[in-house]
């Protein structure tokens, strides 16, 4: 098949549309621009709907908006929160190929042009007993096909510290090509560039919670705090005035907070955990929601120290989230790998019991397993700075680091990854309403296996470990070192 006969047809160039045809021009331009061996330019081109196709056209846009689209598709064949791909025969010539890719969201359309790329094209890559020749995908007509899919869980998020970041664009980048579609960042000061970050999160429909200390410290785990409704009082007005000076003005898409449960004891000065902290919520949340009523909170809460008082939890406001982390055996522990049997039984009946809570309300579970920092060198920040712009060598130097320690969890996870996706489906028999399901992690410096088994079994609860397993390590994008 001639490389140089491709065309993509788009119908807007906007948001996450955008960064659909961009996406599709580098990914597929990867086969279609350059021949082995042969120093030809040539560019794929990208063109506004209404010109003329080429004998292999890849069509992408929202399906309302498109009357190209339209002439080959069915408003109903498109799951209504998904995507669809559909390979067909060139009406105008068997020989060549239209893809057409499309949504009734835009965000959608992107995850269908990435399904595409990382799920679909595999299958067509030239096996030669029994090697397969990505290279060769597009060097003989796709099969015809039509592919659809929608996730099993509408927010599918990443806890990660800011500056661990090395390139925030490339770090974002890749949460899209996972389809994780909320950024929960946590920074001891803010970043001065913050506002920039946000806005290339948005570009891509990812919505950005910001975290900030609701009495969190990081010597709490040894030292006392006082818990006394005086203090909590003084705590709540300062609570308020940093977000009102800080981050009301930065077009976030929510609060994340930590308090002072990440504890193994229960009681902080003869005070219950688990009463304290509720107080300090329902207070505080109560009246930053009375004047900022479409304010998202989301409560970062450690079952550590409050397990046994779920009693006191179910008391937290409705409207405030709460993701919960540390909730017993893996995938909620950093080591990832069941490393008590019993354990991991009374995890997944505690976690019923979450799902449970509060009739179900505004739940979030927090998985943990590839976070990447050598804790005994971790540096907190020491004030305002700029995120995620850190010089190439310093990403370089950083994954060469890694690289050993990713290699620890790719093999952990290669063995222990069917418990968590035993955890994902107690999750899905069990839960009341909408979860939220977050990774805790830092994947900068590119697309690590973990990382991208852990995504795939957030967006769906119905694949079978071994069919995802195969899926995601066929991907082009999961990093080789």
């Amino acid at each position: 098949m001639k490389q140089t006969d491709w065309k993509i047809i788009f119908n807007n160039y906007d948001g996450p549309e955008k960064k659909a045809i961009h996406f599709l021009s580098k990914e597929a331009g990867r086969w279609l621009i350059r021949e082995p061996q042969v120093y030809r330019i040539y560019v794929l081109p990208c063109e506004k709907e209404g010109s003329a196709p080429n004998k292999n056209t890849i069509f992408v846009g929202r399906y309302e908006d498109s009357a190209a689209i339209k002439q080959w598709v069915a408003a109903d064949e498109i799951p209504a929160d998904g995507y669809l791909v559909k390979i067909i025969p060139n009406p105008e010539d068997e020989e060549g190929r239209f893809v057409i890719i499309t949504a009734h969201t835009p965000v959608n359309v992107y995850y269908g042009a990435v399904s595409f790329i990382d799920d679909l094209l595999p299958h067509y890559s030239q096996e030669f007993c029994p090697n397969q020749i990505a290279d060769l995908v597009f060097d003989r007509p796709l099969e015809p096909c039509c592919y659809t899919d929608r996730p099993d869980h509408k927010v599918r998020s990443i806890f990660t510290w800011g500056h661990s970041i090395n390139d925030y664009r490339s770090y974002i980048d890749n949460m899209a090509r996972l389809k994780f579609n909320e950024l929960i960042l946590w920074n001891d000061f803010l970043p001065l560039n913050i506002r920039e970050v946000i806005d290339y999160a948005h570009s891509y429909g990812i919505a950005v919670n910001l975290g900030y200390s609701w009495g969190w410290s990081t010597n709490q785990c040894s030292g006392t705090t006082d818990v006394s409704d005086e203090a909590l009082s003084g705590l709540k007005d300062e609570i308020i005035r940093e977000y009102e000076e800080k981050y009301a003005q930065t077009q976030c898409d929510g609060i994340y907070f930590q308090s002072f449960t990440e504890r193994k004891d229960e009681y902080i000065g003869g005070r219950l955990i688990a009463e304290a902290v509720t107080s300090l919520v329902n207070m505080t949340s109560g009246e930053l929601l009375k004047k900022y009523p479409d304010l998202k909170l989301q409560f970062g809460l450690h079952a550590s120290s409050v397990h046994t008082h779920l009693d006191e939890i179910e008391k937290v406001d409705p409207r405030v989230q709460i993701l919960w982390e540390d909730c017993g055996e893996f995938p909620y522990g950093y080591a990832p790998l069941v490393l008590d049997e019993a354990k991991y039984e009374d995890t997944l009946e505690f976690t019923k019991k979450l799902l449970a809570l509060r009739d179900g309300a505004n739940v979030g579970l927090l998985f943990k397993g590839v976070m990447m920092l050598d804790w005994t060198k971790f540096v907190h920040q020491q004030g305002p700075y700029v995120m995620g712009e850190n010089h190439a060598d310093i990403a370089d130097h950083d994954r060469k680091m890694r690289t050993n320690g990713w290699r620890g969890y790719t093999a952990l996870w290669l063995q222990s990854g069917a418990r968590a996706a035993q955890m994902l489906q107690c999750i899905a028999d069990n839960k009341k309403a909408d979860v939220e399901m977050s990774f805790a992690g830092t994947f900068d410096g590119g697309i690590y296996l973990p990382m991208a088994l852990c995504a795939q079994m957030f967006w769906s609860n119905n694949e079978a470990y071994s069919d995802i397993l195969e899926k995601v390590a066929k991907r082009p994008c999961i990093a080789k070192e």
